[in-house]
C-alpha cells in the first residue's frame, strides 16, 4: 500500500530507515500536485477531498511504520541534543558579561 500523486500515480518516497506520522505525509502533499491515489494490492483508489486525504496520509503512516517495525520510536532525544548545542553555541557566541571578566580575573 503507498500513497501516490499526479496523474500517473508517482509514489511518495517514504524512508524504510524512519517513521512517519501523518501530518508530515500531508506536508509533503502539499508540496505536490494532485491528483492523490491509494495503491492497494496494484489497484489505484482515488482521494477525494480534504477529509478523505488526511485520512489516506494517516492510512499510509500506519502501514509504513507497521513495514518499518524495527525502526525505533523517537524519544526526543537527538531533538534535545540539537537544542543543547544550539545553545552552548550561542552562548559562547555572546560577549562575556561583567561578572565573567570579573571571576576570570579572581581566578589569575
Amino acid at each position: 500500500m503507498e500513497l501516490c500523486h499526479g496523474w500517473d500515480a508517482r509514489p511518495f518516497r517514504l524512508w524504510s530507515t524512519r517513521r512517519y506520522r501523518e501530518d508530515e505525509i500531508r506536508q509533503m502533499c502539499s508540496r505536490v500536485c494532485g491528483p492523490f491515489w491509494l495503491r492497494v494490492e496494484g489497484q489505484l483508489i482515488r482521494v477525494h477531498g480534504e477529509a478523505a486525504l488526511g485520512l489516506a496520509c494517516g492510512v499510509s503512516a500506519a502501514y509504513h511504520d507497521w513495514i518499518a517495525y524495527n525502526v525505533p520510536e523517537d524519544d526526543g532525544f537527538q531533538k534535545d541534543m540539537a537544542m543543547r548545542e544550539l545553545k552552548v553555541e550561542q552562548h559562547m557566541l555572546e560577549p562575556p558579561s561583567s561578572d565573567e571578566e570579573s571571576q576570570a580575573e579572581d581566578e589569575e
